[in-house]
């Protein structure tokens, strides 16, 4: 089911903490977020965007959008990682990319593009930030070179497409598999990760017997351990090594 709030509706009241204060949603004060193009931005645009920017909490699992949805909100991920999935015809799905605190969601719509590709869906949940699409093209009417500050997150979100596209082509399952723990890692700023070999299998768009082999193998390795619902990366220096070259390909300008 596709995550939706009503316009009417507010976001889960979130008490004041030093510098930071949310109020029904809504960022106030000196509110200080953790998504890397947002906090890139100069003050003064900061102090245009803020009033428009809302925070809400999203579960693992939920969507923020079904394939071909309207592009309603623009989306920061803080805390939360979205996986964004191409439905291919024997019903399977396959991450086509992964999103958190480093971009946004919804770009596209700078481009006058209404309407979304693929879905996207909450692999971990967590906080994002939105605004209003509609609000942000407003916005980048307005400010001048605002809507230049969005492309190279743009362009880096069309790399990553691109180079999804050779990957889950042309490499293995165990390389796509740590590849994939690595970006995840990386975006959580965590080595033990919330996640079941069902959910790992539809992102990379295999069966889960497929995905529980390579974890008992990395396990008796000594490079992974797991249990139900979680994965604890042991030697994340082993498992980079056996990553394919997508992974320093796509996370060179992540770090």
């Amino acid at each position: 089911m596709r995550f939706t709030m009503d316009r009417s509706d507010t976001a889960t009241l979130i008490s004041s903490n030093g510098n930071n204060s949310i109020l029904n949603g809504l960022l106030v004060d000196n509110a200080f977020t953790t998504n890397r193009m947002i906090s890139s931005f100069p003050a003064e645009l900061l102090k245009k965007l803020r009033p428009y920017l809302h925070q809400i909490e999203v579960k693992a699992d939920d969507f923020l959008y079904q394939q071909d949805d309207e592009i309603d909100y623009i989306y920061f991920p803080e805390t939360a990682i979205f996986s964004e999935l191409h439905l291919l015809d024997d019903g399977r799905m396959v991450e086509v990319a992964l999103t958190g605190r480093e971009s946004a969601i919804g770009l596209l719509s700078i481009f006058r593009s209404d309407h979304v590709p693929n879905c996207v869906q909450a692999i971990q949940g967590g906080t994002v930030l939105r605004i209003e699409s509609c609000m942000l093209n407003k916005l980048g009417r307005e400010i001048p070179n605002f809507i230049e500050m969005l492309y190279s997150a743009v362009e880096h979100y069309i790399r990553q497409i691109s180079q999804k596209a050779v990957c889950n082509m042309y490499h293995s399952l165990e390389e796509r598999f740590c590849t994939w723990l690595l970006m995840m890692s990386d975006r959580s700023d965590r080595r033990v990760l919330k996640l079941t070999h069902e959910q790992i299998a539809r992102t990379l768009g295999v069966y889960r017997p497929s995905v529980t082999f390579v974890a008992m193998d990395l396990r008796e390795r000594q490079l992974i351990d797991y249990s139900r619902g979680g994965i604890k990366i042991l030697d994340p220096h082993q498992i980079q090594d056996i990553a394919c070259g997508c992974y320093e390909e796509l996370e060179g300008s992540y770090h």
